[in-house]
């Protein structure tokens, strides 16, 4: 029977611990990565969570994960009446007119983002096209003029534009908050999609119209089917500005049936009472839409959004 030396098994040792070293930078990498999903879903599930909890839940001390009498009456009362009827008269009197024009709010803000999108896509491919594919004098400058216009506080244009709306008689219409995002979410829509359409070979649009296409022919046959991907992040773009615009819709948007969701729930809080419940609840409806399309639409905007801003 052979005799292994201390040596040897001491060096063998050695090495199987030197070969299994702790892999500290995919542990850090790992940890890091888990914070940020806290840091970024938290107070998202702490928002859902709390939807089915009641006022005095919400506030309790300690918080807690779990509801303990689960309710769905922050989600029904805003369809159905008697469950405002239920709630004390002081309560009901407070929120009555702001939790049953949830629906309206609702209707409002997809209906506005919607057509601010569906305008942006349009008016700004028609804009961005001959930037494009033209050369003229004073390109550059247009271009950069577009991109100023946003330098301007919002504050210092809102009495400038709540006069024009006023004497147009769009104060306290959609249509009026519709003109007005059109302003500042334009801009953007005409660069990006300008960026992306110099990415499309010149061939394609050379051999629309060898097929005896004018520009415009070649721009809707060709060109904009290959700029899907841009022309969808320039929708969606638009649709999260508006849909998230709080400022304007504040001050031009005053009466029932024309405040968007940002305006309402802002209402939920006031000097007598803040109704958490609803609040939170409001507020899952409200990131649902522009939730559900950036899921459906995630890949077209990251490639839209990153071939527009490379291109110069």
């Amino acid at each position: 029977m052979s005799v292994v030396p201390e040596n040897h098994s001491r060096a063998g040792i050695s090495n199987s611990i030197y070969r299994l070293q702790i892999p500290w930078k995919k542990i850090f990498t790992y940890f890091f990565a888990i914070v940020a999903f806290i840091y970024i879903v938290g107070p998202f599930a702490w928002i859902i969570i709390s939807s089915f909890m009641t006022n005095a839940e919400i506030i309790s001390v300690p918080p807690h994960w779990i509801p303990q009498n689960p309710t769905s009456e922050n989600y029904t009362a805003y369809w159905d009446a008697s469950v405002l009827n239920n709630m004390r008269e002081e309560r009901r009197t407070t929120i009555n007119g702001v939790v049953t024009a949830v629906p309206i709010a609702l209707r409002n803000s997809i209906g506005v983002a919607f057509t601010v999108a569906f305008l942006n896509i349009v008016i700004g491919s028609l804009s961005a096209y001959p930037f494009a594919r033209s050369n003229f004098r004073g390109k550059t400058t247009v271009l950069v003029l577009y991109l100023l216009t946003r330098m301007v506080p919002a504050l210092a244009l809102i009495l400038p534009v709540y006069l024009v709306l006023r004497k147009i008689g769009a104060l306290n219409e959609l249509w009026g908050l519709v003109v007005m995002y059109l302003t500042f979410t334009l801009p953007y829509s005409v660069w990006i999609l300008k960026n992306y359409f110099q990415t499309i070979p010149r061939d394609l649009e050379d051999a629309a119209r060898v097929d005896r296409c004018n520009w415009f022919q070649a721009m809707i046959r060709v060109i904009l089917p290959v700029a899907l991907p841009g022309i969808i992040a320039v929708g969606i773009y638009s649709f999260m500005a508006s849909w998230g615009e709080f400022f304007y819709a504040m001050i031009l948007s005053q009466s029932q049936d024309t405040r968007t969701m940002p305006v309402l729930v802002s209402q939920l809080s006031t000097e007598l009472a803040t109704e958490y419940g609803f609040l939170t609840s409001s507020a899952v409806l409200a990131v649902i839409p522009p939730l559900i399309l950036a899921l459906i639409f995630q890949r077209m905007i990251i490639s839209g959004i990153g071939a527009g801003a490379v291109k110069g």
